[in-house]
């Protein structure tokens, strides 16, 4: 046999819904109610194997850095480079950079605290 999505459609729509009455609904949550409620498995675990497993943690990276350390020439030094900047800090920071510079600090600032005394008194 077979029918039609149509026809189905129309099967289904004349077709209640089946529903168990009040009281066997009641009488079901009623027994939920008087059911022992399942305690929460609390395991507990012994302390001694945490710090066990934290002392061989910190060891192991304390074995690394020994290691490190003891394979580390500390003889190295820094390359000097002669660098002369004085032409270009004379051109770059003048009077109207500096004050132009302390200005916009001076805003940031201000917008800094005033968010964090609207978040404080707000």
């Amino acid at each position: 046999m077979k029918i039609t999505d149509e026809q189905l459609n129309r099967l289904l729509e004349g077709m209640e819904l089946e529903q168990p009455s009040m009281s066997f609904s009641r009488n079901v949550m009623d027994q939920v109610k008087l059911e022992i409620k399942p305690v929460a498995l609390k395991t507990q675990v012994d302390t001694r194997i945490i710090y066990g497993i934290a002392a061989v943690f910190l060891s192991s990276i304390a074995g690394v850095l020994a290691y490190v350390l003891m394979n580390t020439d500390f003889s190295y030094s820094l390359p000097k480079i002669d660098v002369n900047l004085d032409g270009v800090v004379r051109t770059t920071l003048t009077s109207g950079f500096l004050k132009a510079f302390l200005f916009t600090d001076a805003v940031i600032a201000l917008i800094l605290f005033d968010r964090y005394w609207k978040l404080y008194r707000g």
